[in-house]
């Protein structure tokens, strides 16, 4: 095997990346050498001549070739970062993505302005929040973490990814906050008579249209197909959510959706065309493009 050190694991992992054209070869490396050893990046400078085990060494090389194969780095290591909080994400779940980060700060950030009914602390109600398609439960975790009176109702049609979601929400301590329930959208929700009582409606629809689904970079491909198609046009989810989504909604509720590129227009007309909701606000994402539409229920 020979003598392998931090240094030389991570040139050599960075060279064998970057040949087979993965994109940050070298971030790759070090995440991979973090992960193996259980030892931060910072440290792996530190203690840049510390010698890997061979079993180590055999490990690190098996998820080095597994990276340059597109197997997406979250899968190898299972662990993603959200908005602060990891979460253990495992091939059944989509890996949560910076862009849906805005999704849920805005969201919150409507929520803090809104205004309540003069009530005692004590009598004012749970907060209610259904999150669609939870996956990892990276949306409703973060939420609930947030929002101390809140109750969340996080959906899933793959019962892998809601076993993952509620693992990451009893490692969060969070699991008595939210309801994990399996299904497609809000056919779960038909017996918690729900209707009219609900704050905020959240997802990240998966919105690739069929015929682009194999131009996706090879990498996404590996992700859950249930969590990227949405259809002929990209936008089948959003219809279905659009369209029975206001009567869950209560007065002073609101809907928030993540989009794909170029689709805030088709997806401003779905709710305008929807008389029990108000005109969408479009919210850009860091690059400037429309990534988050927030509705109202119009009283």
């Amino acid at each position: 095997v020979g003598n392998w050190t931090i240094k030389k694991a991570i040139d050599w992992a960075f060279q064998y990346l970057k040949r087979r054209r993965i994109e940050n070869p070298d971030l790759n490396a070090e995440l991979l050498v973090s992960y193996v050893l259980g030892k931060t990046r910072l440290k792996l400078y530190l203690e840049r001549e510390h010698l890997l085990s061979a079993w180590e060494l055999s490990l690190f090389k098996e998820l080095v070739i597994q990276r340059s194969h597109y197997i997406p780095l979250a899968y190898l290591t299972e662990e993603q970062d959200f908005m602060g909080l990891k979460f253990k994400v495992t091939s059944d779940v989509h890996i949560p993505r910076p862009e849906t980060e805005i999704l849920v700060e805005e969201s919150l950030e409507t929520i803090k302005r809104m205004v309540f009914p003069a009530k005692s602390e004590e009598t004012l109600d749970d907060f209610v929040i259904i999150d669609l398609g939870t996956g990892c439960g990276n949306i409703a975790i973060k939420l609930a973490k947030e929002l101390e009176k809140s109750k969340v109702y996080a959906v899933d049609i793959s019962s892998k990814a809601l076993k993952v979601a509620q693992g990451n929400a009893k490692f969060h301590n969070l699991d008595k906050k939210i309801s994990f329930l399996l299904g497609d959208l809000f056919f779960p929700l038909a017996h918690l008579k729900l209707e009219g009582k609900v704050n905020l409606i959240i997802s990240s629809p998966p919105y690739v249209s069929s015929k682009e689904m194999d131009n996706l970079p090879l990498e996404v491909q590996r992700e859950p197909k249930v969590a990227l198609e949405g259809g002929d046009d990209g936008l089948s989810v959003y219809r279905r959510i659009i369209c029975q989504g206001a009567r869950f909604l209560r007065k002073t509720g609101f809907l928030a959706l993540e989009m794909g590129y170029k689709q805030a227009e088709r997806i401003r007309e779905l709710i305008i065309a929807q008389e029990e909701l108000l005109t969408p606000q479009v919210i850009p994402d860091y690059k400037g493009i429309e990534r988050v539409i927030l509705t109202r229920k119009r009283i």
